[in-house]
């Protein structure tokens, strides 16, 4: 009997966001807001998603525990420590606008965006245990999800 080792936090963000977009479609709710703010997040999202695809190359497939023996600092990652699931958020909240979906907008703030900030804890949990000190220095210096206006200093 073989065993299935299922990354259950990336299962529930994908779900999740899956779940966002036919409600999106299906949503007789409609909110009057202009197309274009939608398009426009929409849009910025996928050029972070691109951006970070560039850093993590073969790294960006992998499950929730880290897939590379180093860790990334440059590029999107000198802003903030998850800008995959950033751009992940503000794509599903650019269609929930592009889509005026009243119910996909409730959806993203209670389901997607949390089922996001889960994942990209977990996986906080490994790079901690995978690099250590290193990783403490950077979550340190680096904003979770956006950057950091102030630096934290070292007291």
């Amino acid at each position: 009997m073989t065993h299935s080792n299922v990354d259950l936090p990336s299962l529930f963000m994908v779900l999740s966001f899956t779940i966002n977009l036919i409600i999106c479609f299906l949503d007789p709710i409609e909110i009057p807001v202009l197309k274009e703010i939608g398009v426009a997040l929409l849009v910025c999202g996928f050029l972070i998603f691109v951006y970070v695809l560039l850093y993590l190359r073969s790294g960006f497939f992998g499950e929730t525990e880290p897939e590379l023996d180093f860790l990334i600092t440059k590029g999107p990652y000198r802003f903030c420590r998850h800008p995959q699931y950033l751009s992940f958020m503000i794509m599903i909240l650019g269609i929930d606008l592009m889509l005026r979906s009243a119910v996909g907008i409730a959806f993203t703030l209670v389901l997607a965006i949390p089922s996001a900030v889960y994942r990209a804890k977990i996986e906080e949990r490994f790079l901690n245990n995978r690099f250590g000190e290193e990783w403490k220095n950077y979550a340190n210096e680096v904003g979770f999800l956006f950057p950091r206006l102030r630096r934290r200093s070292n007291k």
